[in-house]
């Protein structure tokens, strides 16, 4: 990093800001970074050092991002850092084990450069908290720890450890970005829906023998998807999804082993795969809050929804939920209007709940229609795929919802039009 992001005087018992946000991972540096050219002063409490696995902007595993984060990010001034670290997605390549039919989205087709961008975590990570660096407005308490929490009419006040010292700060509206297992959302005492899948995703990259020539994988087997991302350097990241009970058994393979099972379910499609890297395992479910707002208290990210892990949505539904944010705190800041007033908050969660059901029956019809073994299912599912690939309307319904471009989106991604270069970029403004 090139600049290190100042900190409060240690001396400092108590501060004050117009936007705090709790939890400084992917989602809530994004909003940060938004919110950078609005004038407002931000402050971030985040519980893990940066730079270690334990921070979520920092771990091993890849992110991809849909063509419509990719819009959002060049609004926030950050994708021609990005840019050049990703690997393009030009291919989508959709099948179902032991069936046949097969459907395949391609980028030219969409009229885009690339259907989506995947990115190693630690890379975008990097990138945020460099932008970060650059902000005077900005302060961050890290490693801090969460004490308290205290709703008014016209501010919330938090509590929070950083090193041995107690302080507290004051703010004109709190965003909860701290994870799904969110401390803010526990203190408010806010609940959460809970779906889970019996499943869990075992995360890796692997080096293949043939190239992947910009195509993405989705691979439905009985026991779960499995998705082939690619990745700079010729390699993929792989998501595989399996029942949770055989999980166990699966980290504990060797390499040589692990790899010999992934060929038996993925197939040869990228020659005989080569090498594995780091495994990580993950228990999958669908977990949502029963409310985005509460008070001067608005949840986004992972906090909000936790989806699973098939047609990689979860980032790309964070991410839309920090444009719309940020659009209307830099529209109610530009008028003079209190950032953490509640018509706004409201305004947001009505908008931002329909985007989220989509996308929740999404991916949740995706996981329960093809994770089965239910003969009739399964020749509708093939047939699906052949359809699916033979009508150019339903191709590019499908399209839209991966690019994430299904529903509004907010002016930080309207603004650059159709297709995002390089002369784009610069703060949120209030352009439409």
């Amino acid at each position: 990093m090139n600049k290190k992001i100042s900190k409060k005087n240690s001396k400092q018992k108590t501060t004050s800001c117009d936007v705090l946000v709790v939890g400084g991972g992917l989602a809530g540096a994004s909003l940060a970074c938004a919110l950078q050219d609005s004038g407002l002063s931000v402050e971030i409490i985040e519980a893990h050092p940066v730079n270690t696995d334990a921070q979520p902007c920092y771990d091993d595993r890849t992110v991809a991002l849909s063509y419509g984060s990719r819009v959002i990010l060049d609004a926030m001034g950050l994708w021609d850092a990005i840019e050049d670290k990703t690997e393009a997605i030009k291919t989508i390549h959709i099948s179902d084990k032991g069936h046949f039919g097969v459907t395949r989205l391609r980028h030219d087709e969409e009229g885009v450069d690339a259907l989506g961008y995947v990115c190693e975590n630690r890379v975008l990570g990097e990138i945020l908290y460099q932008k970060l660096a650059e902000n005077s407005q900005l302060q961050l308490h890290c490693p801090a720890r969460l004490t308290g929490l205290e709703q008014q009419a016209d501010y919330v006040r938090v509590q929070y450890a950083e090193g041995e010292k107690q302080n507290e700060v004051q703010a004109k509206l709190l965003v909860a970005a701290d994870g799904v297992t969110s401390q803010v959302r526990e203190l408010l005492q806010i609940e959460v829906s809970r779906q889970d899948y019996h499943q869990t995703a075992v995360v890796t990259n692997v080096t293949p023998g043939q190239p992947h020539n910009n195509v993405a994988y989705e691979r439905f087997t009985d026991g779960g998807p499995i998705a082939f991302l690619p990745m700079q350097q010729q390699r993929c990241s792989v998501v595989w999804t399996v029942a949770t009970e055989k999980a166990d058994a699966l980290m504990g393979l060797d390499d040589e082993m692990f790899l010999e099972q992934l060929q038996q379910r993925f197939g040869f499609r990228l020659g005989q795969l080569k090498k594995a890297g780091k495994r990580q395992s993950y228990p999958l479910a669908l977990v949502e809050t029963t409310q985005l707002v509460r008070g001067r208290v608005v949840v986004i990210g992972n906090a909000a929804h936790t989806l699973h892990p098939v047609a990689g949505q979860g980032f790309n539904l964070a991410l839309r939920d920090v444009a719309l944010l940020a659009e209307l705190i830099v529209e109610n800041s530009a008028t003079g209007k209190d950032v953490g007033a509640t018509s706004m908050l409201q305004t947001y969660q009505e908008m931002r709940e329909k985007d989220a059901l989509r996308v929740y029956r999404f991916t949740d019809t995706l996981v329960k229609v093809f994770s089965n073994n239910f003969s009739p299912l399964s020749h509708l599912r093939s047939a699906g795929l052949v359809a699916a690939d033979l009508l150019p309307s339903v191709k590019h319904q499908l399209a839209r919802q991966s690019m994430g471009l299904s529903g509004r989106m907010s002016r930080l991604g309207k603004r650059l039009g159709k297709r995002p270069g390089k002369h784009a970029g610069g703060h949120l403004g209030l352009t439409s």
